[in-house]
């Protein structure tokens, strides 16, 4: 099994370069503009690029946002593409207190109803712990975006682990399918709006029959409602933030390699 591989670096990983996955473009954003694109692929509905970051070999892509996009596109990624590791990267809510936005997670574990999902890799994750200064946390996978603080604390307070945690929609779908494949994963995760903090709009009644969110829907009711341009806007440059810190962790990653 790859996942039982010992390596000495992410460039040794075995089965082929690293998958950098993420649900939106704008996520690993940073990531695309300096990565040294060989070839382009169409994995089903992801848009792949094959190439290096960090002089490691990998793949970059993205899935479409909600559980079931990132399903088919995780699969089709997997299906088509070798994949020798994987590093899960996008942005969150908070669920935890005192995590303040662009705050940087990594994954000690993954939650999906109440139950764990395989876990991230051990040495993958205790050097990423170290290489990014970033914070171990639960990742919590919802189906429905949650987008108030007393949705976000419900969540919180089921949760049977003490600690840091986020929510967001596609980390279990990742780490399930990551799993059945037998490669490993780590999982990062950057923090959008704190505990206490409600977005501008309910994007769930925004969601396409996919789960993904109509941005000409959203467009239009901000076009319709001028008051909360100023909220989207601020939630577009937290968006910005959070990209950007995904992106150092991620070079550190690769940089650093797993020992």
């Amino acid at each position: 099994m790859r996942a039982q591989a010992s390596v000495s670096r992410v460039t040794s990983v075995a089965g082929g370069p690293v998958l950098i996955l993420a649900a939106l473009p704008e996520e690993i954003a940073p990531l695309a503009r300096e990565m040294k694109i060989t070839r382009r692929v169409d994995a089903g509905r992801c848009r792949a690029a094959l190439g290096r970051l960090q002089g490691v070999p990998v793949i970059l892509a993205t899935t479409g946002d909600g559980a079931a996009n990132a399903a088919r596109g995780v699969h089709d990624l997997f299906d088509r593409l070798p994949v020798g590791g994987m590093i899960i990267a996008g942005v969150a809510g908070a669920l935890s207190p005192a995590l303040a936005p662009g705050r940087v997670l990594i994954a000690r574990e993954v939650v999906e109803g109440g139950r764990p999902l395989p876990p991230p890799d051990k040495r993958w994750m205790e050097r990423a712990l170290r290489e990014t200064g970033a914070e171990a946390a639960t990742f919590v996978s919802s189906s429905t975006i949650l987008g108030t603080s007393a949705a976000k604390a419900a969540a919180y307070a089921v949760l049977t682990r003490e600690g840091a945690a986020s929510v967001d929609l596609e980390s279990a779908t990742f780490a399930r399918e990551a799993a059945s494949r037998g490669v490993p994963y780590v999982a990062l995760r950057a923090i959008t709006d704190a505990a206490d903090e409600s977005l501008p709009l309910d994007f769930n009644a925004f969601r396409d029959r996919t789960g993904a969110v109509d941005r000409r829907r959203v467009a239009l009711a901000a076009a319709l409602h001028p008051s909360l341009i100023p909220a989207l806007w601020r939630l577009r440059g937290r968006v910005a933030l959070c990209s950007s810190n995904l992106a150092r962790a991620v070079r550190a990653i690769l940089a650093g390699g797993v020992r």
